[in-house]
């Protein structure tokens, strides 16, 4: 599951950022957290912008890969 991955991978590079209580939420969860249950937590804690800044992040990088090189 490469988007989980991906999503993990962002969220943590910036998770000093986050809002306390989201840290906490992430770090005690006890089980680990699918793409659905992170969005969860960020709106429960006020950090939906948070989510939603890694998920265009991770649109426009899936978009630069996936275009050919340009002849040039």
């Amino acid at each position: 599951m490469p988007e989980r991955n991906e999503l993990l991978r962002e969220l943590m590079s910036m998770f000093d950022e986050l809002p306390q209580a989201l840290r906490d939420a992430i770090n005690y969860a006890p089980e680990p957290l699918d793409p659905k249950d992170l969005t969860t937590l960020c709106r429960r804690h006020g950090a939906a912008n948070v989510l939603a800044m890694i998920e265009l992040k991770l649109q426009r990088r899936a978009g630069a890969s996936a275009k050919p090189p340009s002849a040039g």
